[in-house]
């Protein structure tokens, strides 16, 4: 399951990440992580980097459209 735009933004929230550290550290541009989060067209791959980094860093994604956070793995 891939996540929506609202739980983007809410994870990155949560775990504090400004736009820029969370497009760095998923190696996308700012421009491309505004469209994921204004809920516009990016590929599966792109957004799966995302969640995959939001996920590293503590971020639970529920399909119940909330976010919980957990310690970080690793």
């Amino acid at each position: 399951m891939l996540i929506s735009a609202a739980q983007c933004r809410m994870a990155r929230a949560a775990l504090g990440l400004s736009l820029r550290e969370l497009a760095e550290a998923a190696g996308i541009s700012v421009n491309t992580l505004s469209r994921i989060e204004g809920d516009g067209n990016v590929t599966s791959r792109t957004l799966g980097r995302v969640q995959s980094v939001l996920s590293e860093g503590g971020a639970v994604f529920r399909r119940d459209g909330s976010v919980g956070v957990e310690a970080p793995t690793g």
